[in-house]
C-alpha cells in the first residue's frame, strides 16, 4: 500500500491510453464472421471509406495491389484505383457497380492477361437491348494468369453476394422495433 502511494506521488494520477497497434476494420468473411487480421485488408477498408465518404452501408470485401494500380472490391462495386499516396475519387480510373455488371472473365490477348468486366447491354428507347461500344467490356491488364483468375473469382463472388442481399426480405422499422421490445 505504501509503495502504491509513493508510485502515485511520483507518476501522478494521469492515465495514458494505449496506442493503436493496428488499423481498425469492419469486414465480413464467410457466414458473416470476421476473418483473420491482415494489414492490407485494413488498409483496403480505410481506402474504401475514403472513397465513399465513410458511408457505412457499403462493406469492404477484398483488395489486391497490383504494380501500378489497386483493385478494391466492395459489397456494391469494384473500383480500380491508380497507385499513389492520396486515395480519393480522383484516383478511380474504372468503377463498375454490380447492378451494371454481367460477369467478370479472364482474357488473353497477344500474350497479355486481362480481366474483362462485361457490363449489361444498354436499353434503347425502342426497348431493344443493344450491345454497347467497347466501353461495355472494359479490360484491365494483369501481370499473371493466376492473378487474373483470382481477381475474376473475387469479383464474381462479390457480385453474387450483392444479388443475394438484394433478394433478402427486409424488416420494416416497425417490425424491428417490435422484435427489440419482445
Amino acid at each position: 500500500m505504501r509503495l502504491q502511494r509513493k508510485y502515485l506521488q511520483i507518476m501522478g494520477p494521469r492515465r495514458t491510453q494505449a496506442e493503436r497497434v493496428r488499423k481498425p476494420r469492419c469486414c465480413r468473411g464467410p457466414q458473416g464472421l470476421l476473418p483473420r487480421y491482415l494489414e492490407s485488408q485494413a488498409e483496403g477498408q480505410e481506402q474504401l471509406f475514403k472513397l465513399t465518404d465513410n458511408i457505412q452501408d457499403e462493406f469492404f470485401i477484398a483488395v489486391e495491389n497490383i504494380d501500378r494500380y489497386c483493385v478494391l472490391i466492395s459489397s456494391k462495386a469494384v473500383y480500380f484505383l491508380k497507385s499513389g499516396d492520396c486515395m480519393d475519387r480522383d484516383s478511380i480510373f474504372l468503377e463498375v457497380r454490380y447492378d451494371d455488371l454481367y460477369h467478370c472473365l479472364v482474357s488473353k490477348d497477344h500474350g497479355n492477361m486481362y480481366i474483362q468486366l462485361t457490363k449489361k447491354a444498354v436499353n434503347t428507347s425502342s426497348g431493344v437491348a443493344m450491345p454497347g461500344p467497347s466501353q461495355q467490356r472494359p479490360m484491365v491488364k494483369v501481370k499473371s494468369e493466376a492473378l487474373a483468375v483470382k481477381l475474376s473469382q473475387e469479383i464474381n463472388y462479390a457480385k453474387s453476394l450483392y444479388y443475394e442481399q438484394q433478394l433478402m426480405l427486409r424488416l420494416s422499422e416497425n417490425q424491428e422495433q417490435l422484435e427489440l421490445d419482445s
